[in-house]
């Protein structure tokens, strides 16, 4: 099995967008050590960044939030629908890299990461979330999502890969 880490739309405008901002930077902290774990055993580590956040492709508002390690090898795949794997290079990208199990983290757990938890699923991906990598404009919404759908904590992470 080969896994990948997907870090979806954790952006300055997406940020700015939160209502719950904490939670939004708590999340980073988790996304950076999955992040590494996945570097340091050669893994692919993609970010996904929607088009329509900030005024587009070269704003600041597009850019990912600073204090998310990025790394050259990362893979960017631009979006413009909610599922990241919808008319986008994702699914190619990962099935060229023999991927079938991917774990996904960032923003917004009630639009982007669920629709692209789902479009993994349909995909024929395994899926899990990263447990505490996930923010959401309602706080209520993030614990839903990680309460019905498996989850996989940092230390488990480690095991796995």
């Amino acid at each position: 099995m080969k896994a990948a880490f997907l870090i979806i739309d954790m952006q300055n405008g997406c940020r700015e967008f939160c209502k719950c901002q904490r939670e939004f930077d708590d999340a980073v902290e988790y996304i950076n050590e999955a992040a590494k774990l996945f570097r340091e055993k050669d893994l692919p580590v993609v970010r996904v960044m929607d088009i329509e956040v900030g005024d587009g492709p070269g704003s600041k508002g597009f850019e990912f939030v600073d204090s998310i390690i990025a790394n050259e090898n990362d893979i960017i795949i631009h979006k413009e629908y909610n599922n990241a794997f919808f008319k986008t290079e994702l699914h190619n990208k990962l099935q060229e890299l023999e991927v079938d199990f991917v774990v996904i983290s960032g923003f917004a757990a009630e639009y982007c990461v669920l629709f692209s938890y789902n479009g993994a699923i349909e995909m024929g991906y395994g899926t899990s979330l990263l447990q505490n990598g996930i923010a959401g404009v309602e706080y209520d919404e993030v614990k839903k999502m990680q309460l019905i759908r498996p989850v996989i904590s940092i230390e488990a992470l480690e095991y796995f890969l």
